[in-house]
């Protein structure tokens, strides 16, 4: 490797590689977190709808309760997917910029390589961008997964909510 080409470790030692990093320590911790929740969710089923089957003779007052307390343990951690979502991508692009005009300096002002170099190692300045990708991907993912679940069970208990003499089914 050229010693102008930054290495994985070098290039996510710099502040753009280290914010990165942060971002997608905190993405797979809530995507950890989501999946640990939706598990126990449905390991939980019947108790659950012993819980609303009471809350629902109790009157609509307490069942919206339950409710909306529900409904804010599932949006746990959605405005931070939805920031990484977008702050990701354009993190690696500002990563791949710096390197890009790092590797553009290397080359003096002619723009030549050095005798006997190549381009194999300057390809390591998208690595940001390639991060910053993965991250959001993954941020994305998770966030769509978790909204289409919970509108699903919100809807549900809803639907229960307006039509007190059915069987609960949450």
């Amino acid at each position: 490797m050229n010693s102008a080409s930054p290495g994985l470790i070098s290039a996510l030692s710099e502040p753009i590689g280290v914010l990165l990093v942060l971002v997608s320590i905190a993405v797979l911790t809530v995507a950890f977190d989501r999946c640990r929740w939706w598990m126990q969710w449905w390991r939980r089923r019947q108790s659950r709808r012993q819980q609303w089957r009471r809350q629902l003779e109790a009157g609509p007052p307490q069942a919206l309760h339950q409710l909306e307390d529900w409904d804010r343990e599932i949006r746990f951690g959605e405005p931070l997917l939805q920031a990484a979502s977008l702050i990701a991508p354009l993190l690696g692009l500002i990563g791949t910029v710096i390197g890009l005009m790092q590797v553009l300096s290397s080359l003096g002002p002619q723009l030549v390589l050095p005798a006997g170099a190549s381009l194999q190692g300057y390809g390591q300045v998208l690595l940001s961008t390639a991060l910053g990708l993965i991250v959001s991907l993954v941020a994305t993912t998770t966030l769509s997964l978790n909204q289409g679940l919970r509108q699903w069970q919100i809807g549900e208990l809803e639907r229960q909510l307006r039509r007190p003499g059915q069987s609960v089914q949450p």
